[in-house]
């Protein structure tokens, strides 16, 4: 049996808003406990949570962001109990204005490890 590894990502962008008057930050935690390669898990989260997140910015924002603007990065992996076929996700908005961040929760929510079949 294959050891068992919680992944965590986090998938990222910042720019600048003029309308809210600082740079705005969106960004997803991403994380699933999996069995396998490391280097394999990996790329299939962020092949996973990028276009997943590009998708969510544009439909709250209307704002399309390139791939690569998208900043992608890994925790290290911790052992786990039980394999997870679901990505729990928590996401947040943060806002810099003067000498500080601002977070703002957008919630938290889950999506499946294997993208489905379209018949």
């Amino acid at each position: 049996m294959a050891n068992v590894r919680l992944y965590r990502i986090t998938i990222a962008s910042v720019w600048y808003d003029s309308t809210a008057g600082g740079a705005k930050e969106y960004e997803l935690h991403l994380k699933v406990a999996r069995a396998g390669n490391v280097r394999t898990v990996r790329r299939t989260l962020a092949k996973r949570g990028a276009p997943y997140f590009q998708q969510l910015v544009y439909r709250r924002l209307k704002r399309w962001i390139p791939m690569r603007k998208i900043k992608v990065r890994f925790e290290q992996e911790e052992p786990a109990i039980k394999r997870e076929n679901k990505i729990s996700i928590d996401g947040r908005s943060m806002l810099y204005r003067g000498k500080r961040w601002k977070a703002y929760p957008l919630g938290k929510w889950e999506l499946n490890y294997a993208k489905r079949r379209r018949s």
